[in-house]
């Protein structure tokens, strides 16, 4: 049986660069792809911030008043109007 574990451990002391190599590669990736699920949430996050603020601008800007109008509108309190436009008809 010591001879099967002395076997073993020169297999995996022949092998230990190669093991250790795939080690740090794995770990590498797994930073990798946890950054970009970071940036991803992040990046989600910050535009689902934006999109609501620049909605609650435009409604902002919705419910300005209107003051772009080039003709003055008069409302006709004495009837003068409808007089005149019944006269030019008839």
């Amino acid at each position: 049986m010591s001879v099967e574990k002395v076997e073993k451990y020169k297999e995996e002391k022949a092998r230990r660069k190669e093991i250790l190599a795939k080690e740090k590669k794995k770990k590498m990736l797994t930073k990798i792809a946890l950054w970009v699920l970071l940036v991803a949430v992040v990046g989600g996050i910050g535009t689902g911030v934006g999109v609501t603020a620049y909605n609650q601008y435009q409604k902002y800007l919705a419910s300005l008043p209107d003051y772009t109008r080039t003709e003055m509108v008069l409302p006709d309190l004495a009837g003068i109007l409808t007089e005149e436009t019944e006269e030019a008809e008839g």
